[in-house]
C-alpha cells in the first residue's frame, strides 16, 4: 500500500511539472505572438509606405526621361471589376454561432428584415457586369502616371488590415514604450484593458493580446505555487501515512494530521485560482479573440482580392512599354534626373525588403498563435478526468493551423526576385548616367578651356599687331640701327607666340569634339539602357506582383472557405 501511495505522489509531481512547464511555454508563444503582432503592424504599414515611396520615385523618374511611346503600340485594355465587398463581420465558429443561437431565434424577423437591403446591395454588384476602357498611353510619364493611380488604389486597398492591426494607431507607434503600451502590460489583466478598450471605441486585437498575456503571467505564478503547495502537501502526507503505519510514540498525529489538513486547504485554493485564470483565458480566447483571428484572416484575404486587381490593371497598362524608342530622344542627364534614378533604386529596394517582413512577420504571428491554441487545448488542472477542450478553441486552433499551412506554400520569391532585377537595372542605368555626367562636365571643362585660350589668343594678337611698324614708317628711326633690331626681335616673339596658341586652340578644339562625340554616345547609351531596363524589368514586377497576389487570395479564401464550411 505504501508503494502504491508513493507512486500516486510521484504521478502527481510529474503532473504538477508537466503543467508548469506548459504554462511556461504558453507565456513564452503569448509574448511571442504580442511582439509579432506589432511587429507585423510595423512591417504592413512600412509595405504600404513603401508602395507610395514607388509611385512617386517612378513618377519623377519618367518626367526626366522622354522617352515617347510608339503610336503603333496597342492600347491598354482595362478591365473595371466589381468592387471586393469585404466580409465583415466574418462568419463565426460552430460553437459561437450556438451559445448565440436562442438570442438569434428571438430577433430573427427583425434581423432579416433590416439585413434584407444589404444583402440584395452586395448581391447587385456581385453579379454586376464588366467595363473594359481602352486606354493608350503617349509616353513613359503617362505611363507612370497610370501605374501610379493603381499604386495609390493598392495602398487604399490595405487600409481595412491597418486598422484591425491597429498599425496606424498613433499611441501604439511607440510601441511597449508608450503610455497605453505601458498600461496594458502593468495594469490588472480585468479592468485596464476594458477601460482603454472603451476609450478607443471597442475592444482591439492588441488589447486582447495584452490582456490575454496578462493572465498567462498569473497563471504562471499560480501554476508555479501549486507546484510548491503539492510538493509541500505530499511531504505532509508521506509523514502522516507513515506515523499511521509505524505508530511512533513521540509524534503527534492529529498535529501531523492538522499540518496535512492546511496543506490540503492551501493546495485546494491554489487549484481554484488556477481554474479561475484558465476559466478567464478561456473565455477571452472563445470570445474575442476568436472573433479577431477570423476578421484578420477575412480581411487579409479581401485585401489581396483587391491587391491581385489593382496588379493586373498595372500589368496590362506596362505591356505599353514594349513601344517605348529612344530615337527621338537626345536630351541629356541632368543631375535632378540623376537623384531621381537613385531614389527609384532606392524605392525598389525599400519595396523589396518591405515585402519581404511582411510575409516573414505574418508567418511567424500566425504559427505563434496557433502554437499558443495548440497548447490551450490541453487541461493545467489536477482533475484525473480533466474536461474536454471547448469546441471553439478546437475550431480556432484548426483555423490557425490552415492558415499557417497556406502562408507556408505562398512564397514570394518570384516577387522580389523580379524587384531586385527592376532595381539591378535601374542601379546599371544610374552607372550610365554617372559616366554620361562625367564627360559632359569634361565637355564642359573643355569648353571654357577653349574660351580661356580664345580669350588669351585675342590678346596676343591685339599685342602684335600694335607692335607691328611697317619699314616705310620707321624715318623716325633712320641711323638707329639697334632700335630696328629690337622692333624686328619683338615682332618676331609675337608671331610665334600667336602661332604657339592657335596651334593650342586646334588642340583644345580636337579634344572638345572628341568629347562631345563621346557625350553623344554616352547619351545614346544612357537612353538605350533606360528602354532597356524599364522594357525588360518592370512589366515582370506587375506580372510576378498579380501572380503572388492571386495565388495568396485563392490560398485565403480556401482557408476562410473551409472556416465557413464549418459553420
Amino acid at each position: 500500500m505504501g508503494l502504491a501511495w508513493s507512486r500516486q505522489g510521484d504521478a502527481s509531481r510529474a503532473a504538477a511539472r508537466e503543467h508548469t512547464k506548459r504554462c511556461r511555454e504558453r507565456l513564452r508563444l503569448m509574448r511571442e505572438a504580442v511582439r509579432l503582432r506589432r511587429q507585423l503592424a510595423a512591417s504592413h504599414a512600412g509595405y504600404l509606405k513603401s508602395l507610395a515611396l514607388v509611385a512617386s520615385t517612378l513618377t519623377r523618374f519618367a518626367v526626366g526621361e522622354p522617352l515617347p511611346v510608339s503610336d503603333h503600340t496597342p492600347p491598354a485594355v482595362l478591365v473595371h471589376r466589381p468592387v471586393v465587398v469585404p466580409s465583415t463581420p466574418p462568419p463565426l465558429l460552430r460553437s459561437i454561432e450556438q451559445q448565440q443561437q436562442q438570442r438569434e431565434r428571438q430577433e430573427q424577423d427583425g434581423v432579416v428584415a433590416a439585413e434584407a437591403p444589404v444583402e440584395t446591395a452586395r448581391r447587385d454588384s456581385q453579379d454586376g457586369e464588366e467595363r473594359r476602357t481602352a486606354v493608350r498611353h503617349r509616353s513613359l510619364a503617362e505611363v507612370a502616371a497610370g501605374l501610379e493611380e493603381y499604386f495609390v488604389k493598392v495602398s487604399v486597398a490595405g487600409d481595412a488590415v491597418s486598422s484591425l492591426l491597429e498599425a496606424s494607431n498613433a499611441s501604439y507607434k511607440g510601441g511597449s514604450t508608450s503610455f497605453l503600451g505601458a498600461l496594458c502590460c502593468l495594469s490588472a489583466p480585468s479592468v485596464s484593458h476594458d477601460r482603454i478598450d472603451s476609450m478607443h471605441g471597442g475592444r482591439r486585437h492588441s488589447s486582447t493580446l495584452q490582456q490575454l498575456m496578462a493572465w498567462e503571467k498569473k497563471l504562471y505564478r499560480e501554476v508555479k505555487e501549486r507546484e510548491r503547495l503539492q510538493l509541500r502537501h505530499d511531504k505532509k502526507l508521506t509523514q502522516l501515512r507513515d506515523q499511521e503505519y509505524s505508530r511512533k510514540i513521540n509524534v503527534d498525529i492529529q498535529k501531523l494530521k492538522a499540518s496535512w489538513d492546511r496543506a490540503r486547504a492551501q493546495l485546494d485554493t491554489a487549484s481554484q485560482a488556477v481554474d479561475a485564470s484558465a476559466s478567464a483565458i478561456s473565455g477571452l480566447r472563445d470570445t474575442h479573440l476568436a472573433r479577431q483571428v477570423l476578421g484578420l484572416c477575412h480581411a487579409t484575404r479581401d485585401m489581396w482580392k483587391a491587391i491581385r486587381q489593382h496588379h493586373e490593371a498595372q500589368c496590362l497598362i506596362a505591356q505599353q512599354l514594349r513601344g517605348l524608342s529612344s530615337r527621338t530622344s537626345m536630351d541629356p542627364t541632368t543631375e535632378i534626373h540623376h537623384e531621381a534614378t537613385r531614389a527609384l533604386e532606392a524605392a525598389m529596394s525599400a519595396w523589396c525588403a518591405a515585402l519581404g517582413h511582411v510575409a516573414k512577420h505574418q508567418r511567424e504571428y500566425v504559427h505563434a498563435l496557433h502554437g499558443w491554441l495548440k497548447l490551450t487545448l490541453a487541461p493545467i488542472n489536477g482533475a484525473q478526468q480533466a474536461p474536454s477542450p471547448s469546441p471553439v478553441a478546437a475550431e480556432l486552433a484548426e483555423f490557425v493551423d490552415r492558415w499557417g499551412k497556406v502562408l507556408d506554400h505562398v512564397h514570394c520569391a518570384e516577387v522580389l526576385k523580379s524587384i531586385k532585377n527592376f532595381a539591378g537595372s535601374t542601379h546599371a542605368l544610374y552607372a550610365h548616367q554617372s559616366d554620361e555626367l562625367r564627360v559632359a562636365r569634361r565637355v564642359r571643362r573643355y569648353s571654357r578651356e577653349l574660351d580661356r585660350k580664345s580669350r588669351m589668343l585675342r590678346q596676343v594678337e591685339s599685342s602684335y599687331y600694335d607692335s607691328y611698324v611697317p619699314a616705310g614708317f620707321s624715318m623716325w628711326n633712320r641711323g638707329g640701327r639697334h632700335w630696328r633690331e629690337h622692333d624686328r626681335m619683338q615682332v618676331h616673339d609675337a608671331r610665334n607666340e600667336v602661332a604657339r596658341r592657335k596651334e593650342e586652340i586646334a588642340v583644345c578644339r580636337r579634344m572638345l569634339e572628341d568629347e562631345m562625340r563621346r557625350h553623344a554616345k554616352a547619351i545614346d547609351g544612357t537612353r538605350a539602357a533606360a528602354v532597356t531596363g524599364v522594357q525588360g524589368t518592370l512589366p515582370a514586377v506587375f506580372q510576378a506582383m498579380a501572380a503572388f497576389s492571386a495565388s495568396h487570395a485563392n490560398a485565403l479564401e480556401a482557408v476562410c472557405r473551409h472556416g465557413s464550411n464549418h459553420q
